[in-house]
């Protein structure tokens, strides 16, 4: 007879992201080595001044996703300190300075957004001053962006009807 029982091999299938819940984002775990700071070289950035220039780091070894603690301040993993590399589980919390991720294997929560990370072997040498594009899979993935029109100013209308009002008043009656 066929078991039922999940295995360790059917939950490692599958994409792994770190997802910043405040802002439904999830930065999809790629590569060996996922770097989380306040230079921008890192993966994650960031902006925080009692965070390290390299915080924290997200290895891949093996099937399995290990954190390490890089920064002064300290990195916290379910709420607790890290001291040495900790391995990964579904649902962990870390947290850098305030910001808070999840760590998730497989599916995301609906409404989050992959974003879509910049490969730091482009040739193009403004990819890593860009701000990160997010893609939403349900939506089909990047979507362009139509030509903004240019809007007529408003206070030159305000001041067009003021004045037509004006005019009337003085030279109407």
């Amino acid at each position: 007879m066929h078991s039922m029982d999940r295995t360790s091999d059917d939950h490692d299938k599958g994409p792994s992201y770190l997802v910043y819940e405040f802002e439904r984002r999830a930065y999809p775990l790629t590569g060996e080595t996922f770097t989380i700071g306040r230079e921008a070289t890192n993966n994650i950035v960031v902006r925080e001044p009692a965070v390290s220039r390299t915080h924290a780091e997200v290895k891949h070894e093996g099937s399995e996703f290990m954190l390490q603690s890089l920064g002064a301040t300290g990195t916290l993993l379910n709420g607790a300190p890290v001291s040495a590399p900790a391995r990964l589980e579904d649902g962990d919390r870390i947290a850098v300075g305030t910001m808070e991720f999840t760590f998730r294997r497989g599916r995301l929560p609906l409404g989050v957004s992959v974003v879509d990370t910049v490969s730091s072997e482009s040739t193009d040498p403004d990819a890593m001053s860009r701000r990160t594009t997010i893609t939403n899979p349900i939506l089909g993935g990047s979507q362009t962006q139509p030509a903004r029109k240019k809007n007529f100013p408003v206070s030159l209308v305000l001041l067009t009807v003021m004045l037509a009002a004006a005019a009337w008043f003085l030279f109407g009656r």
